[in-house]
């Protein structure tokens, strides 16, 4: 298997004399100041000690071969950027560097890869050059945090990612320029503090100002630095974000929804930060990255993800796939460089496949067989033979609320993108054939009570009390469902609040748009649904909703689409009501009129549920419904 590193740096052994050529002072040069051994010059003064291995190829790769590494993406370092140069001559700057850093991987072929720079304070020269350098053979591009006072959500960047989305060049965004360096001129704070902050920043930009929301998801884009403190610092954003609208900016989605937009490197130096990273980001959004050759870099390419406490799937992703994915390269299944096992003082490498292993993909790894059948714990002692049917059954019905989730969040997505614009009747179509496919799945959760009945009440009574304080009434991705559809009550989420990372889950449901909101949203926008009075009750706002379906469904010819999607909502409803309705006479068939092992009433509180239903305008509106003429 490939290692891949897709973060570290490239200074040529010749660079000319910029200073001269443009007749203004202060650009950066390299001074060799002994064999092997150089410096980095910002005119007079001294940037950042450097060896060989920055210019000379040979010297890289016999560290890459004693690293394990495969492919280095070299990039420039940042000094070069230029941001704060006439755009013509960083123009000059990034084509000198391009030229170089492609003449490089040419000497190395199938080693060395490069990301270009471009002039980013002019977008036009910007695109153009990264036509030509990904024209000559470059795989993306590197960008600076910022540009100036423009952060990461100005309108003329925004413009470039979208150029960048449009020709496949992956972006990796790197920081610079530091901020307040006024008051950071000691301890390194510009690189400890500063440096996460300004990477932070340039992710907290994109989100809250929409860009990820109006950027195409093929743009790949990876933040150096392990993303800053942004992972770090997520839980106060997802805070901010629920309590505060200001702090929510134009996002359409709570800030924890976007970490798969976008990608991070391992450049934590830190086994536990790295594990925090990975479950933050997800395994699937890590990538490695070294900041190689530089002195504060990673000391052994790749060590800290090969010995660090995840399985073995886990470290192949972020060691190769997940860049390649970003890279928009082939996933390659051998290895060019032989990796040693290591593990660090202290630190033991996890079982399972480790980096290295070969394993092809089979149907029981793809799908975690052994992972998944080891999960149904018995309680009882000694063994009752039902409960392992209990427990399979009801993980059943979460793995389905699972998709559900999934698939409704897509129909709010494609009933957002009609509200803003009501001319887009594809994401119409596809709502409602993923609402289609909800209400099968319900169908397949009414029908499962049909097995869970097989059980006699005398067995389920032999464990039910190992089961308290556990109950169904538990279940945080149902109160998801719920929340999300539009049927909310705050009091409900008394029950999560031992576990934080539900409660916090179910508190960015409550604040974010629900399937109920934004259907109506859609039908505003379609001049369906007219602006309430400003003394409007509930009830008169309710009858409004209502009229507006009734019209939807007198207008056949213009809206046959969205009677698709009225009735797929209705049939969702009704299938809920049904599941309901299946559970209390399953509960009353088992227990009687018992309590509930979490302390409910049981049957009892269940039939109060029936008469919830997520879509009560659509009800009301087959009321409201005439003859036609």
């Amino acid at each position: 298997m490939q290692t891949i590193d897709i973060h570290n740096h490239f200074f040529p052994e010749s660079w000319p004399d910029l200073a001269a050529k443009f007749g203004t002072p202060d650009w950066p040069w390299i001074k060799h100041t002994e064999p092997g051994k150089a410096t980095i010059m910002l005119g007079d003064r001294e940037f950042r000690k450097i060896y060989s291995a920055c210019w000379d190829m040979d010297v890289r790769l016999a560290e890459m071969d004693r690293d394990g590494v495969d492919l280095q993406i070299i990039s420039a370092t940042p000094v070069l950027f230029a941001y704060d140069r006439p755009a013509d001559q960083a123009l000059e700057c990034a084509k000198i560097f391009n030229d170089a850093a492609l003449e490089l991987c040419a000497r190395a072929p199938g080693r060395l890869k490069a990301l270009c720079q471009v002039p980013l304070q002019d977008i036009d020269l910007a695109c153009a050059e990264l036509d030509r350098a990904i024209k000559d053979g470059h795989l993306g591009v590197q960008i600076g945090n910022h540009v100036g006072e423009k952060n990461l959500d100005d309108a003329g960047i925004e413009t470039f990612l979208h150029h960048c989305a449009s020709v496949g060049a992956a972006v990796l965004v790197h920081p610079w320029d530091m901020m307040a360096r006024d008051r950071m001129p000691n301890y390194m704070a510009p690189w400890t503090v500063a440096m996460p902050a300004e990477t932070q920043l340039g992710i907290v930009t994109m989100i809250l100002s929409g860009a990820f929301d109006r950027l195409p998801e093929n743009l790949r884009i990876c933040f150096a630095h392990g993303g800053g403190s942004f992972a770090f610092l997520l839980g106060r954003m997802e805070n901010a974000w629920s309590h505060h609208p200001v702090a929510r900016g134009k996002s359409e989605l709570p800030p924890r929804r976007y970490v798969n937009r976008f990608y991070v490197d391992s450049a934590v130096y830190d086994e536990e930060a790295l594990c925090f990273l990975i479950s933050t980001m997800g395994e699937d959004q890590v990538v490695l990255g070294s900041d190689y050759p530089f002195p504060l870099g990673e000391e052994r390419i790749g060590k800290l993800i090969r010995t660090c406490k995840i399985d073995g799937s886990a470290k192949k992703k972020l060691l190769n796939a997940n860049a390649a994915r970003f890279l928009g390269l082939k996933v390659e299944a051998e290895s060019t460089a032989p990796v040693e096992a290591r593990s660090s003082s202290g630190c033991p490498v996890a079982h399972g496949n480790g980096a290295g292993d070969e394993h092809k993909l089979t149907y029981g790894s793809y799908l975690k067989i052994p992972e998944l059948l080891s999960l149904q714990q018995l309680q009882s002692e000694p063994p009752r033979h039902d409960e392992l049917l209990f427990i399979v059954i009801h993980q059943t019905y979460e793995l389905w609320f699972k998709e559900l989730l999934h698939d409704l969040e897509a129909v709010v997505r494609c009933l957002q993108a009609v509200a803003r614009d009501p001319r887009a009747r594809d994401e119409v179509y596809e709502a409602a054939r993923l609402l289609r496919r909800c209400t099968e799945v319900l169908r397949v959760l009414v029908s499962q009570f049909t097995i869970l009945e097989t059980m006699l009440p005398t067995h389920f009574l032999a464990f039910r009390d190992k089961l308290e304080p556990a109950s169904g009434f538990q279940s945080q991705q149902f109160r998801q469902i719920e929340f999300l559809c539009g049927l909310r009550d705050e009091k409900l989420m008394r029950v999560h609040e031992p576990e934080p990372k539900e409660h916090a889950e179910l508190v960015k449901r409550l604040h974010e748009p629900s399937l109920h909101d934004v259907l109506f949203d859609a039908l505003r926008a379609l001049g369906k649904l007219p602006a309430y009075a400003p003394d409007a009750t509930d009830r008169d706002r309710f009858e409004a909703r209502a009229f507006a379906i009734r019209d939807v469904y007198e207008d056949e010819k213009h809206f046959r689409d969205w009677i698709d999607v009225c009735e797929r909502l209705t049939e969702f409803d009704e299938l809920v009501v049904s599941w309901r309705l299946r559970h209390i006479q399953m509960v009353e068939r088992t227990i009687g009129l018992k309590m509930g092992t979490g302390g409910s009433t049981g049957a009892s509180y269940l039939r109060l549920t029936l008469d919830k239903t997520f879509f009560p305008e659509l009800w009301e509106a087959r009321t409201m419904l005439r003859k036609a003429e």
